[in-house]
């Protein structure tokens, strides 16, 4: 549209400037095509820094549990047996070693885990990111139901389970050398956990697999002969999936790896009935292809889905004799 005025005798044109239709939309496209292209690197960039911060955690676990060897010259134990006895979880040991003493000294150590008020206060409303993998979605709600009749429910929820390793964990499904636990089966040995034995199988009370068991029974590092550097000490799983698991659960602060990595089965929706833990427990992430893990020498490794199952089984023993070679 042109508009005209006088000056004088001559006329002066001005022109009003916009933008069409047409235009505008193929800005907006062009607006869409480089989000959708930049997207995904924006997506990978925000992954690989969650996944350093999980083996931060991962990390500064490993190391206080070799300041706790180091002070107690021994490692904690894993749990006081199972399920609603007196005693602390190994997460708990860990605390003063982590920065959580002030969390520790505000417990009460001769009590419960589930029942003495002010253990179940803290295992209710104290946030500890170190037991958290923040690539889980449910990251920023680390205080979840937990299996009520052994563990203080809710209550804060586990990310890093110590390792236990082809440890026998009421069942061995997925060992294709057969359900029946021995020290010459792979993938399945020990009995419970390591809490109790078994007369009829020859496995004493204690027997565990891997660096940790469900038993008060604690190792020394020197006790790893198959090698530091080529033992699982702990891992990642994904708590929602097993609603047993949890820094204050006597009876599931470890796992095992007789589920192989990234098993990604669910009990949650059977809470408070979750009877498939053999199952469901496993170690695990959200991480693409794969989970963290430190290492016996305070090393963190990621190890991938595909990893062959005898050897990932190999990697959980202490004293198998398996000679591992790491990339």
């Amino acid at each position: 549209m042109t508009f005209l005025s006088w000056r004088g005798t001559r006329p002066t044109q001005y022109n009003r400037w916009g933008y069409t239709l047409v235009e505008l939309l193929v800005v907006i496209a062009i607006i869409g095509t480089l989000v959708a292209l930049l997207l995904p690197a924006v997506q990978a960039a925000r992954e690989a820094a969650r996944r350093m911060k999980c083996q931060n955690n991962l990390k500064q676990i490993a190391l206080g549990l070799h300041n706790y060897e180091n002070n107690f010259k021994t490692l904690p134990h894993g749990s006081p047996d199972c399920c609603v006895n007196n005693g602390d979880t190994w997460a708990v040991m860990l605390f003063p070693f982590i920065e959580l003493k002030t969390v520790y000294d505000a417990m009460d150590h001769n009590g419960n885990l589930r029942n003495t008020p002010v253990n179940r206060q803290v295992a209710q409303s104290v946030k500890m990111p170190v037991f958290v993998c923040p690539t889980d979605p449910d990251a920023n709600r680390p205080v979840m139901q937990r299996f009520p009749r052994d563990n203080p429910d809710p209550a804060h929820a586990l990310w890093y389970p110590a390792s236990m390793g082809p440890t026998h964990m009421g069942q061995c499904p997925f060992c294709p050398a057969g359900d029946t636990p021995s020290e010459q089966n792979y993938c399945c040995q020990g009995w419970s956990y390591g809490t109790n034995g078994n007369p009829a199988l020859g496995i004493p009370a204690g027997a565990f697999a891997g660096m940790f068991g469900r038993s008060r029974r604690s190792l020394r590092l020197a006790e790893v002969t198959d090698g530091l550097s080529t033992t699982f000490m702990a891992g990642e799983t994904i708590p929602k999936h097993c609603t047993f698991m949890g820094v204050f659960s006597l009876n599931f602060c470890v796992s095992g790896t007789s589920i192989p990595i990234n098993t990604m089965e669910d009990d949650s929706r059977s809470y408070p009935n979750a009877f498939n833990w053999f199952r469901t427990c496993g170690y695990k992430s959200f991480h693409p292809n794969g989970a963290n893990f430190a290492m016996g020498d305070g090393s963190v490794r990621f190890i991938r889905t595909q990893i062959d199952y005898r050897i990932y089984n190999h990697l959980g023993t202490r004293a198998g004799g398996e000679q591992i070679q790491m990339d």
